[in-house]
This record gives C-alpha cells, structure tokens and sequence, in this order.
C-alpha cells in the first residue's frame, strides 16, 4: 500500500502528532501518503522563506472499517502547522482525489495560523481552498475535526465542511484569538471560553462535541457508517434482525423518544444536539434502510436556531438524495414585533420545498398554521404523509379559530377542534394519507420508505433558487 510511518504521541505531552491521529483514524496500513516531501518557497521580497518538507499538512487516502476515504491532516510539529500555498496545494489534490473517487474527505486541523511571510499569496490560498470546498460540497461528505486551533479565515473551514466536530480543551475556533475578541469585548482572554468546544457548539458552528480525540474519533466512524460515500451512491442498508412490526410503546408527545424507539434497535445518531434543540434531528434506519430524522421536540414553539439547524440538515440529506424522515409536533412561533423568526421559518420551508429526497412525514401532535407550513407535508413535497389519532391539523389552534367561526366559547372551542383540527378531517381532505395507532407507527414508516425510497422527480431546469437567507 506504500510507505507509511508510524505515528506517535510527543513525549510527554498530551498533544497528538499528525501520524498518531492518521494510525487512530484509518485502519492499520491503509494509508497512501501523496506529496510527503513537497517544499515550496514563497517568500514575499524583503522576506526570509520558512518552509519545510510536506508542508505543514500529511495527506493521502486509506480505509476506515474498510470504506475508502481522503484525509488531509494539519502537522503542528512543522511550524506549527503554518498554512501557505504549499499546504493549500496539498489539501487540495487530496480534495480533487475525493471527487473524482467519489470518497468522502476528511479534515483534521491544527493550525495556528497562516503563513505571514507568504503576504497576500497565503490569503489567496485560504480563499482558494474555501472555494475548492464550496466546489465539493454536495458531491462526497465532508467532515472536519478541530484537533486544535483554527483562527482567522481558517475558522470559515468548519461550517462550509457538512459536519464538523470539536473536542473539549483542545479545539479552538474563531475568527478573532481569544486575546483580540477578549480586549475588544472587555473580557478575560480565557480561549477556552471564547472560542472553545463549547462555544462552538452554543454559536452552532460544529455538529458533534466529544471529550477527546479518541471519542471523535470513534463518532466519525459512526457518523461514515451513516452516509453514502457520494452523492450517486445509495444510503447504506444497516443489517439487523429488529422486527418491522414491533410495536412501539413510548409516548408520542414525547416526539423524540417516540421516533427513537420506532427506529432499528432504537439507535440514533443525534446531529447537533444541544443547539435549537426544539428541533432534533439525526440518523436512524428503518428495516435497515438510513435515513435523516427531523423531529420537533414536542409542545414548543420554533426557533431561528432550531429552524435554521434542521433547514441545513434536510439539505444535507438532500444532496445524498437520503431520505427525509420529519416527526411534527409544535407551538408554531411565538408573538413578537416585527415576526423575527419568519425568515427562518421560510428557510425552513425552502429547504423541504427544494428537497427531491424521499419525504415521510408523521404528524404526531399540533400540526397548526406556520407550525404545519415550515415542517414536511404534502404541499411542499412529502411523499407520504401519515397522522397519530390525536394529532391536530389546520390554520389555527381551536380558541381562535372558535372565535372566528363561533364566537369563542368552551364549548365551540371543542367543536372546531373535533370539525376542523381533526386528524380524520386532514384525511378527508387528502392532507394526510392514513390514520396510525401509535403502536404501529414502526411498520407503517418502514413501509413507506420501501415505497418512496425509489422516487424520481425532475426539478425545473434553472442555475440556483434564492434561499431566504
């Protein structure tokens, strides 16, 4: 398979050397190394060169429980990790590599910043690559580790990556250090607290947050195990022996644990978690078939974060045509001047709209106004929609749509939610498919991805829409 070198701890530091986080990350003598030697001079005049052999960066391709995958790994034993033309060369014939093979790319940085000496020439690198990313995306997962730092333009590397995980006391990201944000804000220059694994999270800017690299390590091999390794390769089909008609027991309005149990052995890969958690989203299967889960938390109202989250989830899974699994109980929005969520309510929307993945959609409690328009349903592209006897569909919650109808009271409250919230009402109109016993959502939901999971459907020909951004 070609040389490769053995990476090792530091000696005494707990700080991992570039080859120790490749032997952690790939399986045992899978790793090809490309340009192990490349040295580039790029000095600005008046500047002395500072270069060493590969780089500043290690990358190649290997295996991961045997899936074929590009790396790109940050050396901060070479000047510290010092990023420059050179190393934007590298990491980019590692990207050309993953889009032409059609394997997923993964990035581990480590950096503390560019390469000063190189002038404007190391920006147009950074810029470069940023571009090479925007140009992959879509077309083979993307997967970013923070493993250290990454400050200044390095930091736009972890949002425009599909997922990006940062790790406690060792990741710092942002577009200020910790020393220029803390004077400017007057606070304590603490890094941790400024541009940490936590802070990242809280801001929304990484996916998966783990203890330590070990940890991220194992849940990037979890999350491979979850996508196809491009965007023409279908969903991986996850062998189990879980029964397609188990029934499930827990309760709907706990929409979460509910869409958990009536997943395969009730696992799920959660995406995200702890940001805008009034939506939940991740990975499940469903007699074997993977798909992205969309889940509303349950009796809360949408927010910008949650909304925002979940959007650019649905366009993930749409650009590897997974299909979109959406569990919809919720408050809608709450009053406020000038309806500040509206816009990413309309992202929301958008991103189902757009979505040509195939589209299941379970209506397990309110299902009311913008509540029902901004989740997945049949008017903006799912393809089966199916609804839990409790559940309540339509334009308004009952004491106002009572006031508008009936003059508001106690009793004209029930009757508008029995005449026009109903779930049987929904299905008289064609809004839901069929009425489902909670026990039975399982079977129902396995049988409905056999049966949109080989949908085609043809978009209009156009360069791009215009995402409420």
């Amino acid at each position: 398979m070609g040389e490769t070198t053995k990476g090792t701890l530091p000696q005494g530091q707990g700080k991992w050397t570039a080859r120790a986080r490749v032997d952690a990350l790939l399986d045992a003598g899978s790793f090809v190394e490309t340009n192990r030697y490349l040295q580039k001079a790029n000095a600005v005049p008046g500047r002395p060169d500072v270069c060493v052999p590969g780089e500043g960066v290690v990358t190649g391709w290997g295996t991961i429980d045997g899936q074929a995958v590009c790396i790109a790994v940050q050396d901060s034993e070479a000047l510290d990790g010092a990023f420059g033309a050179g190393q934007a060369e590298k990491i980019a014939k590692a990207m050309d590599m993953a889009a032409k093979s059609g394997y997923p790319m993964l990035f581990l940085w480590d950096s503390n910043g560019a390469k000063v000496q190189e002038g404007a020439a190391a920006m147009h690198a950074y810029t470069a690559l940023l571009r090479k990313m925007v140009d992959l995306s879509g077309v083979v997962p993307t997967i970013s580790v923070a493993a250290g730092a990454m400050l200044g333009t390095a930091a736009l590397f972890a949002p425009l990556s599909d997922f990006t995980f940062v790790v406690e006391g060792a990741s710092e990201v942002g577009l200020k250090g910790a020393t220029v944000t803390a004077a400017a804000l007057g606070l304590e220059p603490d890094a941790k607290k400024l541009n940490g694994a936590a802070a990242q999270m809280a801001a929304g800017n990484a996916q998966f947050c783990c203890a330590d690299e070990p940890k991220a390590y194992e849940e990037v091999k979890r999350l491979l195990l979850c996508l196809p390794s491009n965007n023409l390769e279908d969903p991986p089909f996850l062998q189990n022996e879980d029964p397609a008609d188990r029934p499930v027991t827990a309760d709907p309005a706990d929409v979460f644990a509910y869409a958990r149990q009536a997943a395969d052995g009730e696992s799920f890969l959660e995406v995200q978690p702890g940001y805008g958690e009034e939506i939940r989203t991740g990975f499940a299967s469903f007699g074997g078939m993977t798909c992205g889960v969309v889940a509303n938390a349950g009796g809360k109202f949408l927010t910008d974060a949650a909304c925002e989250k979940a959007a650019r989830f649905v366009r993930i899974l749409d650009a590897y045509d997974m299909p979109i699994l959406t569990f919809v109980d919720n408050e809608g929005v709450e009053a406020a001047v000038g309806h500040p969520t509206m816009r990413a309510l309309a992202k929301l929307s958008y991103a189902y709209a757009e979505a040509g993945s195939p589209m299941v959609s379970v209506l397990t409690g309110k299902a009311i106004g913008e509540g029902y328009a901004a989740m997945s349903n049949k008017g903006n592209g799912a393809d089966l929609v199916y609804a839990l006897p409790q559940a309540k569909i339509g334009c308004m919650n009952a004491e106002a749509g009572s006031i508008v109808l009936f003059g508001g009271t106690t009793e004209a409250a029930a009757d508008y939610a029995e005449t026009y919230l109903s779930a049987e009402s929904a299905a008289k109109q064609g809004v839901v498919d069929d009425i489902v016993a909670p026990e039975h959502i399982r079977e129902t939901i396995v049988a409905a991805l056999l049966t949109a999971t080989d949908k085609r459907e043809q978009k209009p020909n156009r360069k791009h829409g215009i995402m409420p951004l």
